[in-house]
Order: structure tokens, then C-alpha cells, then sequence
């Protein structure tokens, strides 16, 4: 699943450029963290795309018709995720849903799964090796949508701090000491995961 480089981003969505100021708010934030959004709702609907970009849609929705919005940006972040959450569950409610609705009562369908079972066994180590994968996704769209952007940068795009600095003008320690602080809270993160 390549999640560094959204196939939806925030241009799809277009905000009227006359809103009151919440509106207007919600529309900065959306462009500056919307990749972010969408990567975090992409892993956690295992990938599906058109999911993602159906419920990133329906984040912006929900968002711009609430008349009630927090007051600062880090806030609007958090909200928008929370608003996403939301939608999430209510996806895997339907998907739960629907499924219960496909016979499997199929008998061939039935033998030819258990053939497939038998033949290829799936090694403990492999589903290890995916299971922390699929965890550590979860962690890295946790995070807040600039240290997100960073840990791409470096770790999936394999760009140099000196690269990255330039980029964000910083210098090159301070990169270093961002994606400290970024590794930090993605191990607070993880135990977390571990625990639930």
C-alpha cells in the first residue's frame, strides 16, 4: 500500500473563498494537514482508496455543515480526525453488515479455499512481520500531519536531513533533533497499540 503520495488530495476539495471565519479556518487547516487526513483514514480502512476518498469527502461534509468549530488550528486537526473516526467505524459497521449477507454455503468455493490453505501455509514470521507493518502505519498517520510529513520524507522517500532542512528552513540539527522527538512519540505510540 503506498500511502506516502495521496491519490486524493486537498484540491479535490474546494471551499467557497467568502466564508465566515470558522469556514475559513477550517479551510486553511484542511489545506495544510488534508494529506495527513487522508493518509490516516486510508490505513485505517486497510487501503481501499475509493473508501478514502469517499470518507475524506465526507469528513470535509460533516466539517463545513457544523456550525461549531474549535478556535485554534492544532484543535481543528484533532477535530477533523475525530470527525474521521467516526466515519470510519460507521464504514465497518456497513462493510460488517453487508458481509453477513454473502452466502458461504458454497461447497466448492468451500474446497477450493481449503486446498489453497493447505498448499500455501503462512509462515508465523510473515504475518509477524505484516501485523507490526500494519501497526506502525497506524502509529505514523497518528501523528500530527507536519511530523507525519517529515517521517515520509526521511524514512520513506529516503530524502537526507540536509535536503529536508533546506526545504523547511531549518538547519540540519534541527531536523535531527524533530525526528528524535517524532521516533519518541512514535514509540509511546506503539506501546500503546501493544497494549490494546
Amino acid at each position: 500500500m503506498d500511502i506516502a503520495s495521496p491519490a486524493v488530495g486537498v484540491e479535490a476539495f474546494v471551499f467557497s473563498e467568502n466564508l465566515p471565519d470558522p469556514q475559513e479556518r477550517l479551510r486553511r487547516v484542511f489545506h495544510r494537514t488534508g494529506d495527513a487526513l487522508y493518509r490516516f483514514i486510508l490505513v485505517r480502512v486497510a487501503g481501499d482508496r475509493d473508501a478514502a476518498d469517499d470518507l475524506l469527502q465526507q469528513v470535509c461534509h460533516v466539517a463545513a455543515r457544523n456550525r461549531r468549530m474549535p478556535h485554534d488550528d492544532t484543535e481543528c486537526e484533532a477535530w477533523l480526525r475525530g470527525i474521521a473516526r467516526n466515519l470510519i467505524r460507521g464504514h465497518w459497521r456497513l462493510m460488517k453488515r453487508q458481509r453477513r449477507h454473502i452466502r458461504l454455503e458454497d461447497a466448492a468455493f468451500a474446497q477450493q479455499l481449503v486446498g489453497e490453505m493447505e498448499s500455501q501455509p503462512a509462515p508465523a514470521e510473515a504475518l509477524m512481520q505484516e501485523e507490526s507493518a500494519r501497526q506502525m502505519l497506524l502509529a505514523v498517520t497518528s501523528l500530527p500531519a507536519p511530523d507525519q510529513q517529515l517521517v515520509f520524507a526521511f524514512y520513506f522517500e529516503g530524502r537526507s536531513q540536509a535536503d529536508i532542512a533546506k526545504e523547511l528552513g531549518l538547519s540540519a540539527k534541527s531536523v535531527e533533533t524533530r525526528l528524535y522527538r517524532v521516533r519518541n512519540r512514535l514509540r509511546a505510540i506503539l506501546r500503546n497499540i501493544e497494549r490494546t
